[in-house]
C-alpha cells in the first residue's frame, strides 16, 4: 500500500471512492459516515454484473479495474473495495496496477476467536465464519484463514443465496407484509442448516450480511462480528495526511449504478432502505 505519511498539508475535501457488486458495501459506508462524516463519498454499485459470486477471478478483476478508472476520474483520494469477493479476487492486482492511490479491502475478521476474553468455556466462544461461495473458494481467503486461525478453531460455511436475496429485497421491498415475510422465510431457509449447531458467534464474511445482522442474530441466537468498523478506522488513519476544509458534512453521497451508468445523489439518511431498524452499525 502506498505510503501515506507525507506531512505536507493538502487543503481540500476528502474524496473516498467505494465499490461493491451491489449495495452490500453500504454496510461499510454506514461506518464511514460515522468515522469521517466530513468526507465526500463516491459509491459504485456494479449491479449490471452482480452477483460476483459465480464469476471468475479474472472477470471480477476486469470489473474492478474499470470501476477504479471511473472513481479516479471523479478525483478520489482512496478506494475501498467494499466487497469480500472482489477483495479476494482483485485487490493485489489493483494495488500493482494503480500504485498512486491506496486501496483498502474487506476481509473476514478471522482473528476474532483469539481475542475472546479469557476464561470462556469452549461452547461460549464457539465460532463460525459465513462467506459467499466465491470468497470461500478463493486462495486469498484460504491463506488468511491458515494465517489467522492456524488451529482451525473457526468453522467455515458458504452461503449460496443470501447476498442475492438481500440485494433483491433492498431494491424491491414491495408494500405490505407479504414480501417482508417471504424475505424472512428465504433468509431462514438459507440459514436453517446452522440452527442446530448452537454457535455463539458468526463472523460476517460478506458486506451484504451486516445489513441483516440483527435478523441473523435473532434466528441463530448468537452474536455477529463484522469488520466494517475496522475498515472505516483504516480509511480514517490513511487520510489523516489530508487536511480537511472546514465545511458542514454533505447530506448526500454520489452513487453510480452500472446498470444505467449515471452518477446520481442519494440521501445519506436513506442508506439503509428497507433494512432500517434491522441492522446495527456499531460492532
Amino acid at each position: 500500500m502506498p505510503d501515506m505519511t507525507n506531512t505536507d498539508k493538502i487543503f481540500k475535501t476528502k474524496k473516498i471512492g467505494i465499490f461493491d457488486s451491489g449495495i452490500g458495501g453500504f454496510s461499510v459506508l454506514a461506518e464511514l459516515f460515522q468515522a469521517l462524516p466530513e468526507a465526500s463519498y463516491y459509491y459504485v454499485s456494479d449491479d449490471a454484473h452482480a452477483p460476483y459470486g459465480p464469476k471468475s477471478d479474472e472477470f471480477i478483476t476486469e470489473r474492478a479495474i474499470v470501476i477504479t478508472q471511473e472513481l479516479l476520474a471523479q478525483g478520489v483520494d482512496l478506494i475501498v473495495v467494499a466487497c469480500n469477493t472482489a477483495t479476494a479476487a482483485s485487490i493485489d492486482q489493483l494495488r500493482d496496477k494503480f500504485k498512486s492511490i491506496p486501496f483498502v479491502g474487506v476481509e473476514p475478521y478471522l482473528n476474532a476467536y483469539y481475542k475472546m476474553p479469557e476464561g470462556l468455556r469452549d461452547d461460549e466462544k464457539k465460532m463460525m465464519v459465513l462467506t459467499t461461495e466465491s470468497t470461500g473458494k478463493s486462495e486469498r481467503f484460504k491463506r488468511l484463514k491458515e494465517r489467522l486461525d492456524p488451529q482451525s478453531q473457526i468453522d467455515h460455511y458458504s452461503l449460496k443465496n443470501l447476498a442475492r436475496l438481500i440485494e433483491e429485497y433492498y431494491y424491491h421491498p414491495g408494500e405490505g407484509t407479504n414480501l417482508e415475510k417471504i424475505f424472512q422465510q428465504n433468509l431462514e431457509v438459507e440459514l436453517s442448516f446452522l440452527k442446530s449447531q448452537h454457535y455463539s458467534y458468526a463472523i460476517l464474511g460478506c458486506t451484504h450480511y451486516p445489513l441483516v445482522r440483527n435478523r441473523i442474530e435473532k434466528f441463530l441466537n448468537l452474536k455477529t462480528i463484522s469488520p466494517c468498523s475496522h475498515v472505516a478506522q483504516r480509511v480514517s488513519d490513511l487520510t489523516k495526511s489530508i487536511e480537511q476544509d472546514a465545511h458542514q458534512p454533505e447530506k448526500f453521497f454520489h452513487f453510480l449504478s452500472t446498470s444505467n451508468n449515471l452518477w446520481t445523489q442519494k440521501n445519506r439518511e436513506s442508506l439503509y432502505g428497507p433494512f432500517k431498524g434491522n441492522m446495527h452499525v456499531k460492532n
